[in-house]
């Protein structure tokens, strides 16, 4: 029988030998260097300030943790961040990754004023741990992981009219306000503010720019190939690509968004391409990034632009139902 422990009993030394092999899958399976995220939990754990648990045998000499989870406070939004169990204890009803998901739900539905919990297990296929997280309530919208190889390709035909009073500029002349009230606005009755409750808000907004810029959740930010497209009478900002590098050779498109009044004119292909050609310049070999399945216009242009799905994943969100 496993033993559910606190995280916060642990030195980031025990956990060393299932963080690295963490990075290891990661970088098979996605092609994703998760070395800075594996070093920020590292940090965070040896401080003990990072809730959530762990699963260890007990052994003659000594209790060997080979599985762990954890989850993040934000507000009254609690989101669960990672699990990880090593391959000699996965069992084909993944019964020691649910364990630990049933321990990380429960504490979070059970804290005082929370009344929302989030998230995003990319490592994870749908049929993995969908069943545990609808016998819990949660909600889940399928997402697609993408990848391209970024050899040498054909544009497509130029679209009619994208930049039309537009300009496009480096990332450097954007603030992070700036560009909070493009994903404010652009997100707005979108399906990715139901996934991510930052979209719906500025000061959401600005707390999202804030972690792509500052931490490496989605890669480390990338401003040599993030784009702006400004408007040439008034300056403003009605469009945007941000990039991140996941890993030496692969860059990821960490968001892309266009404010209403400029959808359907070929804006956001513009912008993601600046990037892609960016990306080549630098030498990079791959790009990648996610989308919402019910996003078929995105995911549609994303293939026309030679886009292949490398895996699927649920986003999860369970919301306090008012009594």
């Amino acid at each position: 029988m496993a033993d559910v422990l606190d995280l916060r009993q642990y030195r980031a030394s025990q956990l060393d030998p299932l963080l690295t092999a963490e990075a290891a899958e990661w970088d098979h399976r996605l092609d994703w260097d998760y070395t800075a995220s594996a070093t920020l939990i590292r940090q965070y754990i040896e401080a003990r300030i990072l809730p959530g648990y762990v699963l260890a045998e007990r052994g003659r000499l000594r209790i060997r943790p080979y599985g762990y989870g954890f989850f993040i406070y934000e507000g009254v939004k609690g989101m669960i961040g990672n699990l990880y169990v090593e391959p000699a204890h996965r069992l084909p009803d993944f019964s020691a990754e649910r364990l630990l998901l049933a321990h990380m739900v429960e504490t979070l539905r059970s804290t005082p004023g929370l009344d929302r919990i989030e998230s995003q297990l990319m490592p994870y296929a749908p049929e993995a741990l969908g069943s545990s997280f609808a016998e819990e309530g949660f909600d889940a919208f399928r997402r697609v992981f993408l990848n391209l190889d970024l050899k040498p390709s054909p544009p497509l035909p130029a679209a009619r009219g994208a930049l039309s009073g537009l300009r496009i500029e480096p990332w450097g002349s954007a603030s992070h306000e700036e560009a909070a009230r493009v994903i404010l606005h652009a997100y707005e009755d979108h399906v990715d503010s139901r996934i991510n409750d930052q979209y719906r808000t500025f000061a959401g907004a600005l707390r999202f720019m804030h972690n792509v810029a500052h931490y490496p959740g989605c890669g480390m930010f990338d401003p040599n190939a993030s784009f702006l497209a400004r408007s040439v009478a008034h300056g403003g900002l009605e469009g945007m690509v941000l990039a991140s590098r996941v890993k030496p050779g692969v860059m990821h498109i960490t968001q892309i968004c266009v404010m209403p009044d400029f959808r359907g004119r070929g804006l956001g292909r513009v912008l993601i391409e600046r990037a892609l050609e960016q990306a080549r310049r630098m030498g990079l070999r791959s790009a990648t990034l996610t989308v919402t399945k019910q996003n078929s216009g995105a995911l549609g242009l994303y293939q026309r632009l030679g886009f292949r799905e490398r895996c699927e994943f649920d986003a999860y969100v369970w919301r306090r139902r008012a009594a």
